[in-house]
């Protein structure tokens, strides 16, 4: 059946040599158009990595043969078959079909609606099949679309505005968190609940571009630009950490806001500790540990948000929120409850468990050793 229509594409493609055969494109010809599409739904259901299947089946929607929102919809039914879940040619199809119907989704970002069914569908995709490395970029760039309406609102100063972008981003990293802890190991689910948690991060985590002069939002992160933000606040004469003071008031942080970003990072915190506890010998919960330590240092190097002084002699408030102190007590107290529990077992053939201490405890140091050169960097601050 496929060479029959791989046959009927080449045919069709082809010009007839004939004596009065004329040089028109093949989709301006109203018979092998009509061939054209038979063959091609075909060929993609059958292998959507046909290139050849594809361009045509581009092709055909520019010219208006094929309405877009209804090569979107056969797409969906072609990804009811789990082989085809990991199939490139026919997600790569589909984010071409998007950015055709919303050609200024380059500067106005797909509306929240839109991006959740398409969520729904990638979601549904890595259920089928689980290692779908196409499906989970796209699922990366759609939840970039919901980050860039919400950058650009909280970079405006008007958080409020952009609720409708926050809902669907809160929406998609409780889905992750839920498929995480069905799914330790599961590096994907991971790397996207940090592109979630990165996109809801807001102004306090991305800035706008200078060099473009346009509102491109990038990511801000790095060692050197952490090293300047904790030294720019040592020189302002800042010792005390703003996440804490956060943390020890009571009110209800606005969505949005620099509070609510710290009670999400914290949360995640208190999250992933309780995983590597109940899950020891896992280095990707390390990793992503490591993740959520950074956030957590980089908003407690945040020097324009306002908060109370406390006393000065008070170490445990001046203290942050998260240092090399508190990772180094964290990792004796892991390593302390595994000895205990090596201490009460009665089982002498628990070779298995010992296997699992010994790739803690080696995950551990490893974790340890990041946190010790993440402040190893030597900056210049810019001359004023």
């Amino acid at each position: 059946m496929p060479y029959a229509a791989y046959a009927e594409l080449k045919s069709a493609i082809r010009p007839t040599i004939s004596s009065d055969s004329t040089d028109q494109p093949w989709w301006k010809d109203q018979d092998r158009t009509r061939r054209m599409i038979g063959a091609t739904s075909c060929i993609m259901m059958l292998c959507p990595d046909s290139f050849m299947a594809v361009n045509a089946r581009k092709q055909l929607v520019l010219e208006g043969h094929l309405d877009a929102d209804q090569e979107i919809k056969y797409l969906d039914m072609i990804l009811t078959f789990p082989r085809n879940c990991k199939s490139s040619g026919a997600w790569h199809h589909r984010k071409w079909l998007l950015c055709y119907i919303y050609k200024d989704h380059a500067t106005v970002p797909l509306d929240p609606t839109i991006v959740e069914e398409q969520l729904r569908v990638c979601h549904q995709a890595a259920e089928r099949y689980p290692k779908c490395y196409y499906a989970w970029t796209m699922r990366h760039w759609l939840v970039e679309q919901l980050g860039k309406r919400w950058w650009q609102a909280s970079t405006d100063g008007s958080e409020t505005v952009a609720d409708g972008s926050l809902e669907p981003l809160e929406r998609e990293l409780d889905r992750m968190r839920s498929h995480m802890n069905q799914n330790i190991s599961d590096h994907s689910t991971q790397q996207h609940l940090q592109q979630c948690m990165l996109q809801l991060g807001g102004r306090w985590v991305v800035q706008q571009a200078p060099v473009t002069g346009e509102k491109d939002m990038v990511l801000q992160w790095s060692r050197k630009e952490l090293a300047r933000r904790r030294k720019r606040k040592q020189e302002l004469g800042i010792s005390r950490g703003p996440v804490h003071s956060v943390l020890q008031t009571r009110d209800t942080p606005r969505k949005g806001s620099y509070a609510w970003v710290v009670h999400l990072w914290a949360t995640e915190l208190e999250r992933i500790r309780g995983l590597i506890e109940s899950y020891p010998g896992h280095e990707s919960l390390w990793y992503h540990l490591r993740f959520v330590y950074y956030g957590l240092r980089w908003l407690d190097s945040e020097t324009s948000v306002p908060f109370g002084g406390g006393d000065a002699m008070d170490t445990e408030v001046k203290a942050e929120f998260v240092s090399q102190a508190t990772e180094d007590a964290y990792v004796q107290t892991i390593i302390r409850g595994h000895e205990t529990t090596a201490s009460a077992e009665t089982d002498p053939a628990s070779a298995l468990d010992i296997d699992t201490r010994e790739l803690q405890s080696r995950l551990c140091k490893h974790y340890l050793l990041f946190v010790s050169h993440l402040d190893d960097v030597e900056v210049d601050m810019p001359e004023k």
